[in-house]
């Protein structure tokens, strides 16, 4: 099935290829540059890979190993760590519905019965059960309930495609993750002036004199890499502070009585603050090409192959299904963040200070071309604190939902031009 997207009109058209799918496709993903170089050629939208962050959850660790380290008494959560909550599953259904919408899936026939062959195709993380949950909320809401499961590895199993490093399919060179994580002990004035000052935001709402009397938390303080399962990790310091920035942005989302009410009223300007810190630490650990090479280089080629129309070959040994024009990986935030380092890809958003906040959703398309040649866009749709907090519906208008178009610096082109699929397939690093 192909979905053709006509630029000299106000309209979105959609094709049918078979009658599995019909899809319009939306001026919003296509930047300007884009656009205008389009003019002169109609290119047809072959196929959207989709890869996702889970719902709304609490934090990982128990409270009660948090207030430890924190010295500071937290919010109760309605559900056990780590665990998705249903005011997440809402949200995340949003998401899904929104998607749905954005791309025109037809999941039934006129009929309203829904078609032997769904175009949308969901693989699910089996590591966790929030990662499989958040993956039948979108098999259900893609498919307007025709799936009602996600396909994935049996619970509790590591998936190569979404964590190679812990699959064991693969190692890490410790030599070159230390020397880029932690080659010598950073001073604080070498960390960016958004994390500094985000660091001595939560240093005063916490613990304001802890830095100088020796005592803890101390959000400033150096953090020793240490190894465990074959994987870098920090705790304490700037690694706390992550932490602690995560979770109050969590916290937030979830509709939960502010832990720091009573030392700042502004949650809002909290989070812009504290949200610096989350996300330098997670570029370090997770981003680094040293990490995010080996440990999600099975996943990139695995998009490439799909972008590519070729079949593939998933965990499990079935073959992704040939009619799926849409597929959807449900994965974690440290998911898209290996795929920034490995499609060259990065972004902000102006209403959510959490690039990777849940429900974050990254989106591969492939255009073909008259000639035949397959242009690559990328795009990332995500919901804004308030909608996230409210539960409020998205909307393909900007600031309520509409994608953001993204550009890979891998194409080897100048900004904004096309990227064709032979060049990013060419400069997407193997492991």
């Amino acid at each position: 099935m192909n979905f053709s997207y006509f630029r000299s009109s106000a309209l979105l058209l959609a094709c049918l290829l078979g009658t599995s799918l019909s899809a319009f496709s939306p001026t919003i993903a296509i930047s300007e540059a884009s656009a205008a170089q389009a003019n002169t050629s109609e290119a047809t939208l072959e196929r959207v890979v989709l890869v996702s962050r889970h719902g709304i959850r609490s934090p990982t660790k128990p409270l009660d190993k948090l207030e430890k380290k924190t010295r500071h008494t937290w919010t109760p959560w309605p559900v056990p760590p780590g665990e998705m909550t249903a005011h997440g599953q809402f949200d995340l259904g949003l998401m899904g519905q929104f998607l749905k919408s954005y791309y025109h899936i037809a999941s039934r026939d006129a009929a309203a019965r829904c078609l032997p062959e769904q175009p949308a195709f969901i693989w699910a993380d089996s590591a966790s059960s929030r990662t499989q949950h958040s993956g039948d909320i979108l098999a259900a809401a893609l498919s307007d309930g025709c799936q009602t499961q996600a396909r994935s590895m049996p619970a509790k199993t590591h998936d190569l495609l979404f964590n190679a490093l812990a699959a064991k399919k693969t190692t890490l060179d410790t030599d070159d993750v230390e020397k880029a994580l932690d080659p010598e002990r950073m001073p604080d004035t070498q960390l960016p002036p958004p994390v500094q000052s985000g660091v001595q935001t939560l240093q005063t709402l916490f613990a304001p004199s802890a830095c100088t009397t020796g005592a803890t938390p101390c959000f400033f303080k150096h953090a020793p890499l240490s190894w465990k399962k074959g994987a870098p990790h920090a705790e304490n310091g700037l690694a706390l502070g992550s932490t602690v920035s995560e979770a109050l942005l969590l916290e937030y989302a979830q509709g939960l009585p502010s832990s720091i009410t009573a030392a700042n009223t502004d949650a809002v300007h909290t989070l812009n603050s504290v949200l610096p810190v989350h996300n330098y630490q997670s570029a370090r650990m997770r981003r680094a090409p040293a990490i995010a090479i080996p440990r999600g280089g099975k996943l990139a080629q695995a998009i490439l192959t799909l972008l590519n129309e070729q079949p593939l070959t998933l965990p499990d040994g079935n073959v992704l299904p040939t009619q799926a024009r849409v597929v959807m990986f449900a994965g974690h935030d440290t998911t898209l963040d290996m795929l920034t380092t490995l499609f060259g890809l990065d972004w902000t958003f102006t209403d959510q200070p959490d690039p990777t906040a849940p429900d974050t959703t990254l989106a591969f398309e492939t255009w073909k071309h008259p000639d035949g040649r397959k242009e690559i866009r990328f795009a990332v749709f995500h919901q804004s604190l308030a909608q996230l907090r409210d539960g409020l519906k998205l909307d393909n208008v900007p600031g309520q939902g509409a994608p953001l178009p993204l550009t890979s610096t891998l194409c080897n082109q100048p900004k904004n031009e096309t990227c064709w699929l032979e060049n990013l397939s060419q400069h997407v690093p193997q492991h």
